[in-house]
């Protein structure tokens, strides 16, 4: 079987195309710096590295003549934390490239693509404290964050092609990802690097829906075969307070756990005051804003539709951050430590 990846360097991206070579997949590799792919995907006999642009579709669509399925993991992400107004690049690349993508894909004579969305940004909470599911609508605060309202317009997209189109799309939504081959890195990642450069100041309160990227790239694999056309399912491994992770990352790497805690109350505006320093700065703050909302929000999910429709199954907490820490020692990221 053939596969068409974007996004092949991300941490979802290459941990899906290793998956997929090992399960004797022909893989082409879509990704924008060709450098940082030979840092992060290992030659292979069945491995295509090709260099392109979302936002120009048209240079590269001949590659996804004789695929089989189409798995779509790019996304405007890591940089849309950035201070500034990124909402052009999202909506370029997060909605349109979405869309020409899949027309691409369609005329291409792709049987099946695999698209990656987002549980926290596409699915709302529901009051009392119950697991969302994927029928839970999103509510306004899921349009407050740029990535998340840009996810769900893609999400409206795919839905308005699909009335015109056959294309069986299936849409993964991931929770909060960890796990090796973070590069970039993302908000998780650089959250994770900064406590084991000791540069966590205190213990927030609140938690992250988490899941391992490695199980997120097995259940895409599962869903080229049982995942039914059009549907939405939930990936996530569990909800964790941000303690935990810390504890958990205390005992992969052996740096100390802060000695301060804030209390939930406290945390927004202890946020607010970093982010206010570090717009004066130029400097990224220890947590982004819309981080915290998602940490102060207590969104946890029912994946029950995905471990019946995909077979997932999730590694523990620990073994995704003791495998991190470890890629990150292994290649250097914390060197100047």
């Amino acid at each position: 079987m053939k596969a068409f990846v974007t996004g092949s360097t991300g941490l979802l991206g290459s941990n899906l195309t290793q998956l997929l070579l090992s399960q004797g997949f022909e893989v082409i590799a879509l990704t924008r710096e060709l450098t940082k792919a030979s840092k992060v995907l290992e030659e292979h006999p069945k491995l295509k590295i090709i260099q392109g642009d979302l936002q120009e579709v048209d240079a590269f669509a001949h590659y996804l003549q004789g695929c089989d399925v189409l798995f779509h993991t790019a996304s405007y992400f890591r940089e849309s934390f950035d201070y500034g107004d990124h909402w052009q690049q999202l909506k370029a690349i997060n909605v349109d490239a979405t869309v020409k993508l899949l027309e691409a894909a369609d005329q291409a004579g792709v049987s099946k693509v695999i698209h990656v969305s987002s549980a926290c940004g596409c699915v709302g909470i529901i009051r009392g404290g119950a697991p969302s599911n994927e029928s839970t609508p999103f509510q306004e605060w899921n349009h407050k964050n740029p990535y998340f309202k840009s996810k769900l317009m893609a999400e409206e997209a795919i839905s308005n092609f699909l009335k015109s189109h056959k294309l069986p799309v299936v849409l993964i939504l991931p929770a909060g990802m960890m796990g090796p081959n973070d590069s970039a890195p993302t908000e998780m990642g650089r959250f994770i690097l900064n406590f084991l450069k000791g540069k966590a100041p205190v213990i927030p309160g609140g938690g992250i829906p988490i899941v391992d990227a490695r199980d997120v790239a097995m259940a895409m694999l599962s869903a080229v075969y049982s995942g039914l056309p059009n549907e939405r399912y939930l990936v996530t491994g569990g909800y964790y307070s941000v303690s935990e992770i810390m504890h958990d990352l205390s005992e992969a790497s052996g740096q100390p756990v802060p000695s301060k805690k804030l209390p939930r109350f406290a945390v927004p505006l202890w946020t607010f005051l970093q982010n206010l320093i570090g717009r004066i700065r130029g400097k990224r703050p220890f947590f982004h804003g819309d981080i915290v909302r998602i940490m102060m929000s207590r969104q946890w999910f029912d994946a029950s539709k995905a471990a019946q429709g995909l077979k997932t199954s999730y590694r523990p907490l620990k073994e995704t951050i003791k495998d991190t820490v470890q890629w990150y020692h292994q290649n250097g990221y914390l060197r100047d430590t």
